[in-house]
């Protein structure tokens, strides 16, 4: 799989749980709002990314 296609996959996990009530939050109550999936070089340095869209917490 390319990074996209994971970070389409990963997309689709998220959105199915948000239909069944389940969301992301940052540790303290409050939805993440944002994600990047990145792919990172032989020296440890992110190069590539691919912003995830993710589903809003109607509570937020």
């Amino acid at each position: 799989m390319t990074l996209e296609e994971h970070a389409r996959a990963i997309e689709a996990a998220i959105q199915a749980a948000a239909e069944d009530g389940f969301y992301l939050d940052d540790g303290y109550g409050r939805g993440v709002r944002a994600l990047e999936l990145n792919w990172v070089d032989d020296h440890g340095d992110p190069s590539t990314w691919q912003t995830l869209s993710l589903p809003c917490n109607p509570m937020d």
